[in-house]
């Protein structure tokens, strides 16, 4: 089997649990036999251009794409490059994979997943976190809270920069859903993310629950530290207030310092200001900052520590650090939140707090100054509790799923494309008018649907210097017969074209794409505006 991976990022450059796992899933697949290539982005080198480079990562060929920061930016369009969708294009036509195993995405380029399958290949996409249905990958809102309603998007991004053009929040999320429709099959590390996506409207059927895995003998000859007159904490992490820093540090702030110390391992854009804000809440604790560290150097921290600490305020996936550190034989302190309770089990395997309570934290952490004999028990536990995550038997499982046959697509709402850039009171005209209809479209930019036509092509104002290009547009869309709704304030294509609607007003705009969807199918199965 040739299998193709697909991911954001790929070690060496820029490594977090997403990449670990792909690149232990890709070398364990060609230690099985099989053809394994990467497709991969590359932030290393800053450059401008989507140039590609070709070289070889412990054995995998790799094709790494030159990105910047930026094109991960999700204020601006980290969904859609074409000239990472060629290189792609070119890749595949050359090399002709069976399966395209796909990681992250955002960054790269989402319409790698409709040329996959177009080609004739197989797609499937393991999750590690929530950019399916997500802006901020987090479920944490803008103020801090859970997220419990994806369709509010907007109020957390409200819109994106794509070129000239600042497009809502919409057509970000609607472009999202349209290319993961390519997908075959979904795989979850977690019950909880496959039951998120469910509950978001992906289709369950699709979606199969296969742990990360874990090689357990390469944690097998650590110990655990031994008795000490301090308590060692280990925090390995993103240095962000999402993975719960913030209450860690006022966690540490009750708890007497002459009997912890704390080493935080990763970094972050909040580093500096949480080394200073520790400083100044526990000014006698003894803690030390290492930065991100390499596998080694984690390891080695995991054998000095006798706790670990995971206080997400998101919710987690599968957290590598805490599978890593219960074959480490470490109990583990986090919070009760996502897919953490399947593998931490209160009073068993570790202790769970609740996300963002920093007293119920600390009286975790001081559980074990008074029951020290509930360190090794529950190492123990956590030894035991995750032999069944055993990478072979993981690995087994995702060598069926990239070797099953392709799937019919999925069905899709119906598409509507934009030319132009809809302002907020467009935008709320749309929430407003589909917000108790039968269908809920999926909406996204003209330019990112490629040549085939959408169900309605909504050419929105206030009009722009491109009337050229909207007219070549409204052209296209009338030769396929597909319904096409005007702006009126493009005034320069309204008094030169025939056969269009043409809106007064945001709401009648979203009024007359909403009549033009549910306008019901001829006797030939055609919608309005289509052709038999």
């Amino acid at each position: 089997m040739k299998v193709l991976v697909a991911s954001s990022y790929f070690p060496p450059h820029f490594i977090g649990g997403a990449e670990i796992i792909a690149h232990h899933q890709a070398t364990a697949m060609a230690a099985r036999g099989h053809e394994v290539r990467v497709f991969a982005g590359d932030i290393s080198r800053q450059i401008p251009g989507y140039s590609i480079r070709e070289d070889l990562f412990d054995g995998l060929p790799v094709t790494r794409i030159a990105l910047r920061t930026r094109d991960f930016d999700a204020t601006g369009n980290n969904l859609a490059h074409p000239e990472v969708e060629r290189h792609f294009e070119r890749l595949i036509s050359r090399w002709r994979p069976d399966v395209i195993h796909a990681h992250h995405l955002v960054g790269l380029s989402l319409g790698i997943l409709r040329i996959a399958r177009a080609h004739g290949i197989r797609v499937v996409l393991t999750l590690h976190d929530h950019w399916g249905f997500c802006a901020n990958s987090t479920r944490i809102t803008h103020t801090g809270a859970l997220c419990t309603d994806s369709s509010r998007c907007h109020e957390c991004v409200p819109g994106f920069q794509s070129g000239p053009l600042h497009l809502p929040q919409r057509f970000r999320q609607g472009y999202l859903r349209w290319q993961l429709q390519s997908v075959d099959r979904f795989i979850s590390p977690s019950r909880y993310l496959a039951d998120a996506y469910t509950a978001n409207g992906f289709p369950s059927d699709r979606l199969h629950v296969v742990a990360n895995g874990i090689d357990l003998e390469r944690f097998a000859g650590i110990s655990p530290c031994g008795p000490s007159s301090r308590l060692h904490l280990l925090f390995i992490g993103y240095m962000g207030p999402h993975k719960g820093v913030p209450t860690l540090l006022q966690a540490l702030r009750q708890l007497p310092p002459e009997r912890f110390h704390v080493d935080f391992v990763g970094d972050g854009h909040a580093r500096a200001s949480y080394e200073a804000e520790l400083a100044r809440l526990a000014p006698d604790l003894s803690v030390r900052f290492w930065g991100r560290l390499p596998n080694a150097g984690i390891a080695e921290r995991l054998a000095q520590a006798h706790v670990l600490l995971l206080p997400s305020t998101c919710p987690e996936n599968q957290p590598v650090t805490i599978t890593e550190a219960m074959a480490s034989g470490l109990p583990v302190v986090a919070s009760r939140i996502g897919g953490v309770p399947e593998l931490v089990e209160h009073g068993v395997t570790g202790l769970l707090a609740a996300p963002g309570d920093a007293a119920a934290l600390a009286a975790c952490l001081h559980h074990y100054l008074e029951q020290p004999d509930d360190l090794a028990a529950h190492g123990r536990a956590g030894r035991e509790r995750i032999r069944p995550y055993a990478f072979e038997r993981q690995i087994g499982q995702l060598e069926t799923l990239l070797a099953a046959p392709a799937l019919p697509p999925q069905p899709s709402p119906p598409l509507v494309a934009c030319h132009g850039a809809p302002d907020a009171e467009a935008d709320a005209a749309l929430r407003t008018e589909f917000a108790s209809s039968p269908i809920q479209p999926l909406w996204l930019p003209a330019s990112w649907l490629g040549p085939q036509p959408a169900d309605l092509l909504w050419v929105s104002g206030p009009e722009r210097d491109d009337p050229a290009l909207a007219r070549q547009r409204i052209d296209s869309y009338r030769r396929a017969n597909r319904p096409v709704v005007l702006d009126e304030r493009y005034r320069s294509v309204a008094r030169n074209v025939t056969g269009v609607l043409i809106a007064r007003g945001p709401l009648q705009s979203a009024l007359a794409q909403k009549t033009l969807l549910l306008m019901p199918k001829r006797m030939d199965g055609t919608g309005p505006g289509e052709s038999p």
